[in-house]
């Protein structure tokens, strides 16, 4: 009997308005604290793309990258958080 393994259905979150909105609001923090998705890339060790692709809302993150996110950032966890719940 083989394993069975359950499917994974891809969300229809690409590109939903919450996933756009995280990606601006993503691209707006960046930027205020004048970094580029290159330095994001050196201070994480993640290529530039991986930020890329969620400010454009082609990828989603978990928590626990949301987490770093906002460390590589400087940004208060609870703070974003906030901010995010009204989007």
């Amino acid at each position: 009997m083989r394993d069975h393994k359950p499917s994974r259905s891809k969300s229809n979150l690409a590109n939903s308005p919450k996933r756009v909105a995280l990606g601006q609001w993503l691209r707006q923090q960046r930027e205020a604290k004048g970094l580029t998705m290159r330095d994001l890339s050196a201070i994480s060790g993640k290529p530039h793309s991986y930020f890329g692709k969620m400010e454009q809302a082609q990828r989603g993150l978990d928590v626990l990258e949301f987490i770093e996110l906002c460390k590589w950032m400087e940004i208060v966890v609870s703070s974003a958080i906030t901010q995010l719940q009204k989007l």
